[in-house]
């Protein structure tokens, strides 16, 4: 992407912003199984969420659903842009990964803790 040579602010840069975040949700919707699914379980989580519980929790629940996809947004680049810079195999680009792998799997452990606070207390 060019540098831009003017700096766009106010209602033009809302939207110039909301595009970007459209292009990066299709872009690593498409490139990714992970965020597929994690996608494809925000109608379900929606459903239990506000049928069998009440409006603060249900909110609660769909946020934190939310960060899960957040996390993978993030580990997601920081693969794109690794595997740009080194390619090959690399201890240190491992270490990137798998540290974005773990962002995603703490926000899931979180999202499971969230999910049993809700329903039994």
């Amino acid at each position: 992407m060019p540098i831009k040579d003017s700096i766009t602010t106010g209602v033009a840069h809302f939207f110039q912003a909301t595009g970007y975040t459209i292009e990066g949700l299709i872009a690593t919707y498409r490139s990714e199984i992970a965020f597929k699914q994690e996608i494809a379980l925000i109608p379900v989580i929606l459903l239990v969420a506000w049928f069998f519980f009440g409006f603060p929790s249900a909110l609660l629940l769909t946020g934190m659903w939310l960060i899960v996809c957040a996390f993978e947004l993030c580990n997601s680049a920081i693969e794109n842009i690794a595997d740009l810079v080194m390619p090959e195999k690399n201890d240190f680009i491992k270490r990137a990964k798998d540290a974005g792998s773990a962002a995603v799997g703490v926000a899931i452990v979180a999202n499971l803790l969230t999910w049993l606070y809700v329903m039994f207390v």
